[in-house]
């Protein structure tokens, strides 16, 4: 009886030990050229390094010289954004691999956050106590307030993330965020969160007023296309995201929708060409990029803030 008993228990936490032992031996580090232009940015005043966030910060607008590079300039310069995003990173990704998109993206004129997700070892699994609004709030107001050259104002706000970070976006827009954000960023994302992967899942955005979302893959992208066109897990996402606009290129939306889906294929594109990392083997190998990492994430920059600048 004793055996009986014990198996099942001691297969669970070998298995458990498994598990943890991925986690651990597959996080995947930012490349060295991310790392020293995130020191680069830091250094002009477009960038801050915070405890629960990094955040790229636009251009600043001189009133009388127009955009300026630099963000320490204390005279007639008006701190203001458009529109502003917090990031959740990829599972296991430093938050330093996207520095080089997100200062892209922030190029354009969006004020970028990237969540710090280290405390949770780059991988936030407790989807059901995580306080979605509390957190967000406070990188909002890290990144509003924490600027060198004193303090931004965003006009609205949007929420994005890649992956795994992905469906944490989901999760935090349909618990808590949808009444205050209308815009939604998903990279490399081809699933809806489930009671089974997610703590319980969250609710539907299908009917949510206003509610728009971006969806980015890479052609060549391995795990969109493990749930990808044809599976049940696809057609869910579909159905539970507000309907497919056909004018993909065309961010406008039509008057008194309750909102639209745009999805968009970046060709050659794969997983892990969202940020500076890789090659992604865990937990299955990524596909060959067939596109410049310089050309995937110009394309994914400028679409991304093309749709969050616009009057959607």
């Amino acid at each position: 009886v004793t055996v009986t008993i014990g198996l099942p228990c001691f297969v669970f936490i070998r298995m458990t030990k498994k598990v943890a032992n991925g986690l651990i031996n597959n996080r995947q580090d930012a490349f060295k050229s991310a790392r020293n232009l995130l020191i680069d940015r830091i250094s002009s005043g477009r960038a801050s390094r915070l405890e629960r966030c990094d955040v790229y910060y636009p251009k600043v607008v001189s009133e009388y010289h127009g955009a300026d590079d630099k963000g320490d300039d204390e005279s007639g310069n008006e701190k203001k954004a458009k529109c502003g995003m917090i990031f959740f990173p990829g599972a296991l990704v430093d938050r330093t691999a996207y520095a080089p998109i997100a200062s892209k993206i922030s190029d354009f004129g969006v004020l970028v956050v990237i969540a710090n997700h280290e405390k949770y070892s780059r991988c936030m699994l407790d989807f059901k106590n995580f306080k979605y609004k509390e957190e967000i709030m406070r990188m909002m107001y890290d990144a509003l307030c924490s600027s060198s050259s004193g303090a931004w104002q965003v006009d609205e706000w949007a929420l994005c993330g890649h992956s795994w970070g992905g469906s944490i976006a989901i999760v935090a827009m349909a618990k808590e965020m949808s009444s205050t954000m209308k815009k939604l960023v998903l990279w490399g994302v081809s699933s809806y969160p489930s009671e089974v992967s997610h703590s319980g899942g969250c609710d539907s955005l299908r009917d949510v007023k206003g509610m728009n979302v971006l969806v980015l893959c890479g052609s060549n992208d391995s795990y969109v296309k493990l749930n990808g066109p044809g599976t049940e897990k696809y057609e869910e996402f579909l159905a539970k995201l507000p309907p497919m606009k056909e004018e993909k290129m065309n961010f406008v939306c039509d008057d008194g929708s309750p909102g639209c889906t745009y999805q968009i294929t970046i060709e050659g594109g794969n997983h892990a060409g969202c940020a500076h990392y890789g090659p992604q083997m865990y937990p299955l190998p990524d596909g060959q990029r067939t596109i410049t990492l310089e050309e995937q994430q110009t394309q994914m920059a400028k679409l991304t803030a093309d749709f969050l600048l616009c009057d959607v």
